[in-house]
Formats: C-alpha cells, sequence, structure tokens
C-alpha cells in the first residue's frame, strides 16, 4: 500500500528516471500556494502535507503493507523454517494469528513505533521468538520506516524493485522535513540523520566522490536550518550530527572538523543548550584523534588524560555507541591479549595512543603510572607483574603462554595445536600480505613502547622477559632498529 504521493512519483521514475519526479515535483509545487523559500538544495522539496500522517492511518498502512508481504510463507520461506522445526501449519497459524488479530496490529506498531524500522527478520522474531537470518524474495518489501513528527507520522517503505528510488524518494522527504518543519519537531535526530545519509550513499553509487557530495549536502542543509531555526536541542544535536560525520568521513582532512568544532563550542558553550558532559567526552574524543593524526603530543596528551580522568569515556561510551555507530571502534576490549590490533577498541586504542605520546615527550614515569593503573594498557599478566612486583619465572612462564595463545587466536581462532599456529605464525606475520599483518604490526609498536618505558623506569627483570618474547614472536625489523638506538641513546 502506497501513499498516492509515492505512486505519483514512482510512475514518473519508472517512464522517466529522476528526470520525470523532478516536474512532476516542480508541477506540484507550482500549484501549491505557499510564500516558504525552497532553498533547491537536494532538487526540489517535497511539501510534507503530502507524505506524513496521522496515527490511525500509520497503523494501518504499515500493518497492512506488512501483512501483504510477510503476512504469508514462500515455498523458499517454508524451507528455511523447517530447517528449525517449524511445520507449514504451525507456521501459517502463527502468523494468521499475528497479522489477522488487534492484538497482532498493536504489537507490530508499538514495535515499529520504539525501534523505527521493522523488516522481515525482526517480524519473525516477533511472531515465533526467533531470530532468524531471512534472504528477502526479489522484489519484495525490504524496510518499514517510521518517525513521529508531533501528532503526524513520517512513514516509509523501501522496496527491493527499483531500490534507488525508494532510497531517493526517502532521502527527499528528510530534506523536505529539514526545510519545511521547525527542527524542535524532530525526535531521534541522529536516526534520521543516519537513514539519511544511508539513503543518500545507496543512491549515489554511481557517484565517483560521495563523501564530498554528502559533506556539502549536509553542510548547505545545516546553514538553511540554522538561519530558519531558533535555538533548540534538535539545532545542537544537528550540529553535532555534523561534526561527527565530517570527521568520520574526512579522508585525512581534518581541518573543516576542527573549524565546525570551534564554531560549535562559541556558540553554545554559554547558551541553555550547553554542552553535556557526555557532547564534551565526544569533542574531546574526536580532538584526541586530529591531535594524534597530527602529531601533536601535548594536545594528544590533554585531551587522552581528561577522557580517562573520572572514567569519562568509558561512562558515556555506550550513549555515544547509540548515537553515533561509526564514531566508536567497539571491538569487544581483550584484557589477557598483548597481540591485538589496538586500533579495534576504543579504550585499547586510547591507552595505545596515549602510551605513544607519553614515550614521544619523554613522560615515562607517566607511562609507567597508565600501565600499572589500567589493565588494557598493556595486559592482565604484564599488569600483575607490574603491581605486585612478580617476576618470577612462573609468572614470566604465564606472559609468554598467553602471548602464544594470542597468535594461536589469531593465526586459526583456536586454541587446538598452540604450536602449530606460533610456527606459521612466526613464518608469515611480518610479510605484508599475511591476514595478521596488521595485528602483529600494531602489537610491535606498542610492544616497544611498553619496552622503552620499562627500560627507562628501570623495570629491567621484566623489560628482560618481554623484550626475549618480543624478539621471539614479534621482532620487525624496523621498529626493532629504533628501539635499538633508543636504548643506545640512554647508555
Amino acid at each position: 500500500m502506497l501513499l498516492d504521493c509515492d505512486e505519483q512519483l514512482f510512475m514518473a521514475y519508472k517512464q522517466n528516471s529522476e528526470e520525470g519526479v523532478e516536474k512532476l515535483l516542480a508541477a506540484w509545487e507550482e500549484a501549491t500556494s505557499t510564500q516558504q523559500e525552497d532553498p533547491q538544495i537536494l532538487g526540489t522539496s517535497l511539501s510534507p502535507q503530502l507524505f506524513l500522517v496521522n496515527e490511525e492511518a500509520a497503523k494501518n498502512i504499515a500493518f497492512s503493507t506488512a501483512r501483504k508481504y510477510w503476512g504469508h510463507v514462500s515455498g523458499e520461506m517454508q524451507l528455511l523454517f523447517e530447517q528449525y522445526g517449524f511445520d507449514a501449519k504451525f507456521v501459517n497459524e502463527r502468523l494468521s494469528a499475528f497479522f489477522y488479530t488487534q492484538k497482532g496490529k498493536e504489537t507490530f506498531f508499538e514495535q515499529l513505533f520504539a525501534q523505527h524500522t521493522m523488516d522481515l527478520e525482526r517480524v519473525i522474531w516477533l511472531v515465533f521468538g526467533k531470530r532468524l537470518q531471512i534472504t528477502m524474495p526479489v522484489n519484495e518489501l525490504q524496510t518499514i520506516i517510521l518517525y513521529k513528527f508531533q501528532d503526524e507520522y513520517f512513514m516509509h517503505m523501501m522496496y527491493k524493485e527499483k531500490a534507488p528510488f525508494w532510497h531517493w524518494l526517502f532521502a527527499k522527504k528528510v530534506y523536505s522535513l529539514l526545510i519545511h518543519r521547525p527542527l524542535e519537531q524532530f525526535t531521534f535526530l541522529y536516526e534520521i540523520m543516519g537513514h539519511f545519509e544511508q539513503s543518500i550513499r545507496e543512491n549515489c553509487e554511481h557517484v565517483d566522490n560521495f563523501v564530498n557530495n554528502y559533506k556539502a549536502i549536509l553542510d548547505k542543509c545545516i546553514t538553511y536550518v540554522d538561519k530558519h531555526n531558533p535555538s533548540c536541542l534538535a539545532k545542537k544535536q544537528l550540529r553535532l550530527y555534523q561534526i561527527v560525520t565530517h570527521y568520520c568521513l574526512a579522508e585525512g582532512d581534518v581541518q573543516k572538523v576542527k573549524a565546525l568544532i570551534t564554531s560549535f563550542e562559541t556558540e553554545w558553550r554559554y547558551s541553555m543548550y550547553a554542552l553535556t558532559e557526555k557532547e564534551k567526552v565526544l569533542i574531546a574524543y574526536i580532538l584526541f584523534h586530529i591531535a594524534n593524526r597530527e602529531q601533536q603530543s601535548e594536545a594528544a596528551i590533554r585531551y587522552g588524560e581528561y577522557l580517562l580522568e573520572d572514567e569519562r569515556l568509558n561512562n558515556y561510551a555506550i550513549e555515544i555507541l547509540l548515537e553515533y555507530r561509526e564514531l566508536l571502534p567497539n571491538r569487544k576490549p581483550t584484557p589477557p591479549a598483548i597481540i591485538k590490533n589496538y586500533q579495534l577498541n576504543y579504550l585499547e586504542n586510547l591507552y595505545a595512543v596515549l602510551l605513544d605520546h607519553y614515550v614521544k615527550m619523554e613522560r615515562y614515569t607517566d607511562g609507567l603510572a597508565l600501565l600499572k593503573e589500567h589493565v588494557l594498557a598493556s595486559n592482565k599478566k604484564i599488569h600483575t607483574s607490574l603491581v605486585q612486583k612478580n617476576y618470577s619465572q612462573e609468572q614470566f612462564i604465564t606472559i609468554e603462554a598467553y602471548v602464544q595463545q594470542d597468535i594461536a587466536l589469531h593465526v586459526n581462532n583456536s586454541l587446538q595445536h598452540i604450536g602449530l599456529s606460533v610456527e606459521e605464525w612466526r613464518r608469515h606475520y611480518y610479510q605484508p600480505e599475511a591476514p595478521y599483518h596488521i595485528v602483529a604490526q600494531s602489537a610491535s609498536l606498542h610492544m616497544l613502547n611498553i619496552l622503552r618505558v620499562l627500560f627507562v623506569t628501570e623495570q629491567f627483570e621484566l623489560f628482560e622477559k618481554l623484550m626475549e618474547i618480543y624478539k621471539k614472536y614479534l621482532l620487525i625489523d624496523e621498529h626493532f632498529e629504533n628501539l635499538r638506538r633508543f636504548i643506545s641513546a640512554y647508555v
């Protein structure tokens, strides 16, 4: 079931692609008696009155559309259900009980309203209580999207057939809401802008430089919105989204990001919507990595210590991840491991980068304190050795055993046949084509910084054992030569 405007635009698209749709939109705009400016940032805008609906209409359209496409079982889907022990009679009874009852309709809309998206996999979870990976048949409904704007609802369907059109139309609708509706009506702005970005990306596959195109569109929209909206929470959130987006899409150029942050802090520092602690942490995290990228060690240390103080980054990481999934690398931390890619977890990366800048600034005592205070700055056994001053042979054997386990997991993702995995690692880890070459590079650089700190602060027993382990399992000639010169300068 399509909205009238969606159906007309879809027919125009099938007949004459985007050009036909833009002509239809221009005709609609000319026939509409409105004095509101249309900045034409993303072509002709669409009047929100054409696609916003009331709650009852939203419930009926969403549920009837879902029932049409997901309320029956194809032969392909039944084969999948049978793999999970569900026969055809059981499946059809459960689907009927869901899609042909008021309770099913209410449950469906409650979930759609709470999650903002609905797809077949989520419907199966609602109906059967199981999460199954379903391959959607061709030309079928992919996703239903729903957001509330005051007393009205913005609902959009994504279909497999002519998928670029449905992404184009979604982006057009979000753009039109930004232009024609007060920004304070936007709820869950981060999510809707994430969908907006995804749809622009999906619809611009033929454009070589999506990054610059999207950033230009976003900046123009935000400039227009800033001009036509009073100060409000959503306006601040939109500016934060702009900063994060420019940072994530920076491709090495961070000057624009720094300028946006300066402007943002100046504008919002003393407003009634002053920065929250979480927002300060988010900005500090970005500036920390910019300082690292520019090798500004003093700034990197200042922001890094701020993020660690009172566990600020750790305390707000989940909230930041919920809003900006791409900002924080979120692989599960591995406290027992020393051989790993430190860029894959935001905390492990923070410790590795901060230690590197402590070394660069010759702040070795601070580096040692970092290793003693935070397990993830090294690993459990190294941390225990430092804190408890346990330099026994048994402890060193355990440290090496942990290193071997790390290697086995990287080579074969298994702790069986550790010896064979270690042999394979030692033959290949320094080769650029090896699948774990990046892991070896990251671990080598971090291990050598630990060794520098231990050497200068005279933790010689642990230094000697870790040096032995490094030479045995991680030796990279270029890195080791730098360490050799470092030690020679202190002898």
